[in-house]
């Protein structure tokens, strides 16, 4: 997000799931719980192979981006010491953590770099310091491919595809990165388009879906209703609409059917004061269809069974479960 949620508070700053799969809920059906309230600034979400929950926090703005584990209603830092910024009104720097192989990744926008630690050495009694687990830094082989003007990186989300190779959302500019399994050798794999004429991508969340990529486009700013979109790209790196006439897209599951599943951060109100509509932020299918609405700016989803999914509040703090 050109420094992702500066961009989001500034700029100024599912899938269609089969009829089996009970799309949308009948009214009254929806079961809504909290799982945890009171996070600091969260991101990003992810669960360990024993489905324990890990979030990446943001922080206060004082240097205490965190990685949490969450454990009876608690949040227990595990990796402490990221740099945390506060910017236009809202505070930013880390973004999104992904379990892969025997590790956990997570990205970092402001620091420009993606850190690797050892799954078995998460430990909330011995919370480990960012300045000693393994960083890479990212942002200088992004500056070197001279997309953009000024120069704007955001590494900001991932996944894993083909052969465990990773790949990241740069929010900044508006590409997606290849990093391989083994080397951990970073290149270009896809440039976003624009999503109108005059707004660029901003890409966020990303899947792979055994055949293809899918990636949601938050849109630039003023967030226009329904110029955010889901690309689709195929493993040659070319990219293509996926579906249209969504808004302020920041992130993307699975369903049990292996559609997608999105989440809507918020709709942009333009009078009597610009700013996102507090509470706005909706959890939709593939088609745009609202299945559970009222979210505080989500920015993360994920399928934890049929129709049982966990969203990340960046606006209030809170980790809600919803089913039906």
């Amino acid at each position: 997000m050109k420094r992702t949620l500066s961009l989001l508070s500034s700029a100024l700053l599912v899938g269609l799931l089969s009829c089996t799969d009970h799309e949308v809920p009948n009214p009254g059906e929806v079961i809504r719980q909290t799982v945890i309230e009171n996070l600091k600034s969260p991101i990003g979400l992810a669960f360990n192979a024993q489905d324990q929950i890990f979030v990446t926090e943001a922080g206060t703005g004082n240097q205490d981006a965190r990685v949490s584990m969450i454990m009876n209603g608690q949040a227990m830092p595990v990796v402490t010491g990221m740099q945390s910024v506060a910017a236009e009104g809202t505070i930013e720097g880390i973004g999104h953590l992904y379990f892969h192989g025997d590790s956990l990744y997570i990205l970092h926008g402001i620091e420009g770099m993606i850190y690797s630690v050892k799954t078995s050495s998460l430990n909330p009694n011995q919370p480990l310091a960012a300045s000693s687990i393994t960083r890479q830094f990212v942002r200088p082989i992004v500056d070197s491919l001279k997309l953009v003007t000024p120069l704007n990186s955001n590494v900001y989300n991932l996944t894993a595809g083909p052969n465990g190779d990773l790949y990241i959302t740069d929010a900044g500019t508006n590409i997606v990165l290849k990093r391989e399994k083994g080397t951990g050798k970073i290149s270009l794999f896809a440039k976003i388009p624009k999503v109108t004429p005059t707004a660029e991508a901003v890409p966020t969340g990303i899947v792979f879906d055994g055949q293809k990529f899918l990636v949601t486009a938050l849109s630039g700013g003023p967030f226009i209703d329904g110029t955010s979109k889901i690309f689709q790209i195929d493993l040659a790196g070319n990219v293509s609409d996926y579906k249209t006439g969504f808004t302020t897209l920041t992130d993307i599951t699975l369903s049990g059917a292996n559609k997608p599943v999105v989440v809507q951060l918020a709709r942009f109100a333009f009078a009597p004061t610009p700013g996102f509509v507090p509470n706005s932020g909706n959890l939709l299918s593939e088609e745009g269809k609202a299945v559970v609405t009222g979210f505080s700016m989500p920015t993360d989803i994920e399928n934890k069974g049929t129709n049982k999914y966990y969203v990340l509040n960046h606006g209030s703090g809170k980790l809600e479960m919803v089913s039906w």
